[in-house]
């Protein structure tokens, strides 16, 4: 009983890591594909 606890415990953790990775990887994407507009709205 306490394994399947930890066990849960463990799969939570991984999942709320793979949403913060997921999410992460999101921002970059979006900053990769905003950042050239954003830059040329500066410099122009």
């Amino acid at each position: 009983m306490a394994s399947e606890r930890t066990k849960t415990a463990r799969e939570l953790r991984k999942q709320k890591m793979v949403r913060i990775v997921a999410l992460v990887a999101c921002c970059a994407l979006l900053l990769t594909a905003v950042l050239p507009y954003i830059a040329s709205s500066l410099f122009y």
